[in-house]
């Protein structure tokens, strides 16, 4: 069966002039005071209108709006409070991303140079080059604007930022596509505010950016619509930066967008020969230089130091644990406004939940334009034989089948590669790709603008009331901020009574990354190193320990109540009293306390000294 392609349905947009989104920018940009009667809206650039511009302006204010509103943050006390702080299961790698943006005001996390953290991993750095991370840009930006508004409404910001990014740029690519604005604007609300998003919130930061998918698509759909016209083309290099840019966000959409890229690139092989592909390979090599880069630091440390077969551990089990299922495109969450119910006995039952909180509910219009397409390919299956499956069709069953559990992700998986655990993040897909099914053909439709209008808006509320969690109350934001209180009193005290550049040892011990320890995160505290080693063989006793780690040179041990099971360290604390060490600070929400030890004024390094 061959594949459809859709003719330019959009009045205002002429077929092959929707081109280039960077060359309509840069026309813009360029474009001298005109000697004839201003144009109304009339095209200024390729295949965007001066009304576009103000459309998108709209488009972000009302997603800032809408966001401010749903988390809550509407006042500068909510904003200095994070919206994830790490305190369970679900948020828990919020803790990582938090002291990842700390890290960059502080000049220690700067894409392409080696990140050593000067706070972390005492007696020696912490170095998190060890650990390959694209999405870079994600964490160093948000940390340059924390040095002016602080870490948490830095981070904060970060959420918001890529939740508008993505209403803009699935406005773009849905105009590029030939949709009329109404719809795009609609769509752009829907994708924005996902419950993709909101559910993965802090703690997934580099996931909640998944703006430029869009943009994957629209590429992947020239590729296999054999509409990319020629390499010089305006078309191809916005195709080409814009996979360099893909390149360096997160790998797994990445993977998914050079997947769909190559299988339009091998049909269009067998009808047009080796063009396509070798556009193809151009996309997917700008992509591969943008990955290069964003890891260049990873790159250089390995060559310095040796591989570390340490750093990236993906056992197979999570595979299948945090792989899709296709029911979890159809359930509610169990915060529901309506559906609540079904959401929540569904996932009593389910065998494996997979990543939580659930962020793969497509909401209703994605439902509804699944079953739109589904009947679409359907008739043209039974029906009418002779016509073609629509490409979406066929990009959904791909993901599919790549994503679920028993997929090819894990047949690759069983053959040894196992980067991409979590393939429920491959969802994301799933929704642009039916929206713009659906908005493709909606603009077909003879309908008057003022129509057009007001179900485009009807749209919006279903999206935003369907999709969003229940709006954040003032007392969970109180709640938040007691905690954040708490640690921020308890770290002052622990500096007010330790001396200046003070090594504090943490406990429970926990390796990086995904090591989580009983009532703690994976990633609260990298390993494979041998001078990450030492804390493993500090002694067979306790008084042996401490004394090892006042040699050493640590003039505390800061303890996590959370760690140590049902007496939350009450009998760690009571050893350390037995000893002789009476110090102690212990936080106001009682979750913390800090010991304070006699740090040896000669200290010795432990043994796996860094080469």
């Amino acid at each position: 069966m061959a594949l459809h392609a859709y003719p330019t349905c959009d009045s205002s947009l002429e077929k092959g002039q929707a081109s280039s989104i960077f060359a309509s920018i840069v026309k813009i940009a360029s474009q001298k005071k005109p000697q004839t009667p201003k144009p109304t809206p009339e095209k200024i650039a390729s295949g965007l209108t001066r009304a576009d511009l103000l459309r998108i302006v709209g488009l972000m204010l009302l997603a800032v709006v809408c966001w401010c509103t749903i988390t809550g943050r509407t006042n500068g006390a909510a904003w200095q409070v994070p919206l994830e702080y790490g305190q369970k299961g679900a948020d828990g790698d919020a803790t990582g991303v938090l002291a990842a943006i700390k890290a960059g005001s502080e000049g220690e996390f700067t894409p392409f140079l080696i990140k050593n953290i000067s706070r972390m991993g005492a007696p020696y750095n912490a170095n998190w080059s060890d650990n390959p991370i694209t999405e870079e840009w994600q964490y160093f930006l948000p940390g340059v604007l924390a040095r002016w508004i602080g870490v948490f409404a830095a981070a904060n910001f970060a959420v918001l930022l890529a939740q508008v990014l993505a209403c803009i740029c699935f406005y773009l690519a849905a105009r590029l596509s030939g949709c009329k604005w109404e719809w795009s604007f609609a769509g752009g609300i829907a994708f924005g505010f996902a419950q993709f998003a909101l559910a993965r919130s802090v703690h997934h930061l580099m996931v909640v950016n998944y703006w430029h998918i869009p943009f994957c698509l629209l590429i992947a759909g020239w590729i296999t619509r054999n509409e990319m016209g020629e390499f010089r083309g305006g078309r191809y290099l916005f195709a080409v930066l814009a996979s360099w840019v893909i390149g360096m966000q997160h790998p797994y959409y990445t993977n998914m967008f050079l997947q769909l890229t190559l299988l339009g690139a091998f049909y269009q092989y067998f009808r047009q020969g080796w063009k396509p592909v070798l556009q193809a390979g151009g996309i997917v090599a700008a992509a591969a230089f943008g990955f290069f880069l964003m890891n260049l630091d990873t790159f250089v440390y390995r060559f310095l130091h040796g591989a570390n077969n340490g750093a990236v551990v993906r056992p197979y089990i999570w595979l299948e644990l945090s792989a899709l299922k296709f029911m979890d495109l159809l359930i509610p969450p169990p915060d529901h406004a309506l559906l609540g119910g079904l959401g929540e006995a569904y996932y009593k039952i389910v065998a494996f939940p997979g990543e939580v909180p659930p962020s793969c509910y497509l909401g209703l219009l994605g439902i509804g334009c699944l079953i739109w397409l589904a009947v679409v390919s359907a008739r043209r299956l039974l029906v009418q034989p002779g016509r073609n499956l629509p490409l979406e069709a066929w990009q959904v069953l791909w993901i599919l089948a790549y994503s679920v559990v028993g997929g090819l992700n894990c047949l690759a998986g069983v053959l040894g590669i196992t980067l991409f655990r979590s393939s429920t993040r491959f969802c994301i897909f799933i929704l642009p790709i039916l929206l713009l099914f659906a908005l493709k053909r909606l603009s077909r439709k003879p309908l008057d603008p003022e129509v057009r209008v007001v179900l485009a808006g009807l749209c919006v509320l279903l999206a935003l009331w369907d999709q969003t969690p229940p709006m954040a109350s003032d007392a969970k934001i109180a709640e938040d901020a007691r905690l954040v209180d708490s640690d921020r009193a308890f770290a002052q005290q622990m500096e007010a009574r330790l001396p200046k550049g003070a090594m504090v040892f943490q406990l429970p011990l926990m390796e990086y990354p995904e090591s989580p320890a009983p009532g703690m995160p994976s990633y609260d505290h990298v390993k494979g190193r041998s001078w990450t080693e030492w804390p493993q063989h500090l002694g067979s006793s306790f008084p042996e320990v401490v004394h090892a780690l006042e040699s050493f040179g640590f003039a505390a041990v800061y303890v996590n109540r959370n760690g140590f099971g049902q007496d939350k360290g009450a009998g760690l604390l009571q050893s350390f009293r037995n000893l002789g060490y009476t110090e102690v600070i212990e936080s106001k929400a009682g979750d913390l306390f800090c010991i304070l030890i006699h740090a040896d004024p000669h200290p010795r390094l432990p043994a796996g000294t860094v080469e």
